[in-house]
């Protein structure tokens, strides 16, 4: 009963949220900007943790991303469109009508198809963290697309004590995103190796060391 009242409370507060967000990713003092419109078609992939920094970097530039059906994705949702995002509901685990994995990949391959960049987040929505799922993989196998590894670092920030180790940037901090190598996927390599060769390039590129990361594990487990 508690957490559906403040749940209630929240989506009352969200146009509040959403406008401060907003002013937030204004504040962020970005010291290298990635020129999104160069991609076309292109997959970034990023930590559930590192997503409100990512957001904040890729503001009003059309990007798609995916939200889960889950209750907590209503708020998510509500403040990604209000940065700019076309937001798709669902999940990238093919197969699970359930979690509206059909059609999530459908329209998440439609947009990729007519050349539009995507943004998911490869360990979400209940983690576990540092984890890729492969959904991922199958997405660009199925699309020949790219995957790009992402990571938004922060000089100044805080680090909730969520399953991820969600981050939220303090304004006018200084940040800095680290792109990773192009994970490409042709329909004959094997989803796994690509899911841990992509893991392994995004923990390469972000900056949460092997003591932060089992620090989160050993929440979860």
């Amino acid at each position: 009963m508690r957490s559906r009242v403040r749940f209630l409370f929240i989506k009352i507060l969200l146009p509040f949220i959403a406008f401060v967000v907003r002013i937030l990713g204004r504040t962020i003092r970005w010291e290298k900007r990635y020129d999104f419109h160069l991609d076309r078609g292109k997959i970034y992939a990023i930590w559930h943790g590192n997503a409100l920094g990512i957001a904040l970097f890729g503001m009003d530039r059309g990007i798609y991303t995916l939200v889960s059906r889950f209750r907590d994705g209503d708020i998510a949702a509500y403040i990604l469109k209000k940065l700019g995002y076309h937001v798709i509901r669902g999940s990238t685990e093919e197969g699970r009508a359930e979690k509206g994995g059909r059609s999530g990949l459908i329209k998440l391959i439609k947009a990729i198809k007519d050349g539009n960049n995507v943004a998911i987040t490869v360990d979400g929505p209940k983690g576990p963290a540092f984890k890729v799922k492969e959904g991922v993989v199958f997405l660009a196998q199925k699309t020949s697309s790219v995957i790009i590894p992402a990571f938004a670092e922060f000089d100044r920030c805080i680090r909730l004590s969520s399953w991820d180790g969600f981050t939220v940037p303090l304004p006018f901090a200084r940040g800095r995103v680290h792109i990773g190598k192009p994970i490409k996927v042709s329909e004959q390599d094997s989803i796994e190796e690509k899911a841990k060769e992509l893991e392994e390039e995004l923990l390469r590129i972000s900056s949460l060391g092997k003591e932060s990361r089992s620090v989160l594990e050993q929440r979860q487990s």
